[in-house]
């Protein structure tokens, strides 16, 4: 099966093509700015590089937030066309678990445990928590969105943890807290398109693979002014 992955839900937008949990290509940029500029580039390049074309790819992947409002719909909308044009099957995963999946190396024997943690401004993280069980990663805690305040409600056992959210809060929590939170210096702190493409890899025989309409976007959070409109005010750290 020929997959093509877009993953722009974080600052890393990335596109990869996998063939039979083969990566063939793969593009990845850190940046502030929009990743519609660089998405189509990167399709290009990847699909040129494995030498095929829109039409051979047999799934297309996308990474379903949480994370930017207008980043996720980027590759969303992107693959849903794709869905349509080419009549071809779509699957979206959600970027916790993407993010879970690409630090899969990183767990020993003693820790199986990981917490993944996105940057969802205002002082907030989303975050779930995942277990590798016999090759499978499990979900013990499901995606939400958490005050970096209540973290420590979160967050009750040692686990490694990845994701931006670590990097632009770590400063504020309690040593009780930071003393549960395993870093590893070989951690991503970015969901991958790669990462997309190798979870559908593994789930091309669960039915999980759908309709381009059917394609919905994760939102844990409303929108700014949602949350205005709801009286959900920013608490300062």
């Amino acid at each position: 099966m020929i997959i093509l992955a877009c993953e722009t839900s974080t600052l890393l937008g990335s596109v990869s093509v996998i063939k039979d949990g083969v990566v063939l290509s793969e593009r990845h940029l850190l940046r502030q700015g929009s990743h519609t500029e660089i998405l189509n580039t990167f399709i290009s390049e990847c699909l040129s590089e494995a030498n095929l074309i829109l039409n051979d790819v047999d799934c297309f992947v996308t990474g379903l937030g949480p994370g930017s409002f207008t980043g996720l719909r980027i590759s969303l909308n992107t693959i849903k066309t794709f869905g349509y044009i080419y009549n071809k099957p779509v699957v979206g995963f959600n970027s916790l678990l993407n993010l879970a999946f690409e630090n899969k190396n990183i767990l020993t024997v003693e820790n199986k445990k990981i917490t993944a943690m996105i940057n969802a401004y205002k002082n907030m993280v989303y975050i779930a928590e995942y277990e590798f069980d016999n090759n499978t990663l499990v979900e013990l805690k499901p995606p939400q969105v958490v005050r970096v305040q209540e973290l420590e409600q979160f967050i009750t056992e040692k686990t490694w943890v990845v994701g931006d959210g670590y990097l632009v809060y770590e400063k504020y929590f309690s040593e009780n807290l930071k003393m549960k939170c395993l870093r590893h210096e070989n951690g991503s702190d970015h969901p991958t398109a790669k990462s997309l493409g190798l979870i559908a890899s593994q789930q091309q025989n669960k039915n999980e693979f759908i309709q381009w309409h059917q394609l919905m976007p994760l939102y844990l959070r409303s929108s700014e002014a949602e949350e205005v409109i709801a009286g959900i005010k920013y608490q300062a750290l």
